[in-house]
């Protein structure tokens, strides 16, 4: 097994934003290649309570000969989520897998490739890390993941919050393969600014562990599209399925 994606960049030189999940992935030493060759390419990203299982798989191929391919190293049960580059290949992984949309349709890949930090609006929030101590108010302002890895992120350290006085009006954070999300405004807060102060420091916080900022959106989401670019981010052009079990 080996770590080097260099075999893929023919794959990844199409559209590098689009793919900015996997070979980020592989580059931070979170991601385990799985499958790599010219024409295709699958990353395992470890469960960080049992490293020998995968969490979830990035995948991106040419032709259904590749897809079969990949199809056939993929578990053939587990709650496993599943990231396509390329969606000739989703009636595959749904016949054969059962897979289903975890996100109703397609994803723009967004990336922070700036020389500089991220101009961050002033703003009255403080910001802080938030600590498991804060899952119930996460878990109930937060419906698109399930309570068990809202706490794994929280005991990693890998949500921020926005508190004005005492009170937290939202949070942001990285997701377990390393893009930046679970970005939530509460509903009092909203069109005050505080997405781009939160989403903003997200992303200096990336680039001062070296990385590249990245993160994904909904290609129907025209909020947080205009928020992506305000803060400067480039999109991909092409599109990515996130699919799942359950």
């Amino acid at each position: 097994m080996t770590n080097d994606l260099s075999v893929c960049q023919d794959i990844f030189n199409r559209d590098p934003v689009l793919y900015l999940d996997m070979t980020e992935a592989v580059r931070r030493g979170i991601g385990t290649v799985l499958h790599a060759s010219p024409t295709a390419a699958l990353v395992g990203i470890p469960s960080p309570d049992c490293p020998e299982a995968f969490d979830s798989y990035l995948m991106s191929c040419a032709g259904m000969d590749n897809a079969r391919l990949l199809c056939g190293l993929l578990p053939g049960g587990g709650d496993s989520l599943v990231a396509a580059h390329e969606d000739f290949y989703l009636p595959l992984l749904q016949e054969r897998f059962g897979l289903r949309f975890f996100l109703e349709g397609a994803s723009i890949q967004a990336a922070y490739l700036g020389d500089g930090p991220c101009p961050i609006p002033e703003s009255p929030l403080t910001l802080r890390q938030l600590t498991v101590d804060d899952l119930p108010q996460v878990a109930d302002n937060y419906k698109m993941e399930g309570e068990d890895y809202l706490r794994s992120l929280l005991e990693r350290g890998q949500l921020v919050g926005g508190f004005l006085d005492d009170a937290m009006i939202g949070f942001a954070g990285r997701h377990a393969e390393g893009s930046i999300g679970l970005l939530e405004i509460f509903p009092p807060y909203r069109r005050r600014g505080f997405a781009s102060v939160l989403e903003g420091h997200m992303i200096n916080l990336e680039l001062s562990l070296g990385h590249i900022p990245f993160g994904q959106v909904l290609t129907d989401n025209a909020p947080s599209l205009a928020l992506q670019r305000s803060l400067g981010m480039t999109l991909s052009e092409g599109t990515l399925y996130w699919l799942s079990r359950t």
